[in-house]
């Protein structure tokens, strides 16, 4: 089995966005002290997690908007995208 190269893009919001994925797996994090976050219509509750990753030799191509839902905490999402490099 050949192993494939890729590399990890973190990145931090604060304010509703679209993110391309163009990436083999990404995962949506809320921190504990985060809003609730709806991403294409799939809600994150504070704390956790949307992971969404792709069979071998498959690259998701998807853009993934969201929003930041009422809640008690402040604007906070991290997006983890993992690349082919």
């Amino acid at each position: 089995m050949e192993l494939i190269n890729t590399t990890t893009d973190i990145k931090f919001f604060g304010r509703p966005d679209v993110v391309q994925s163009d990436c083999v797996a990404i995962t949506f994090h809320v921190p504990s002290t985060g809003n609730p976050v709806n991403v294409n219509g799939f809600n994150i509750a504070p704390g956790n997690s949307l992971v969404i990753d792709q069979s071998t030799g498959h690259i998701d191509r998807s853009k993934y908007q969201f929003t930041f839902l009422t809640g008690l905490g402040n604007n906070e999402l991290y997006v983890f995208r993992v690349l082919l490099k």
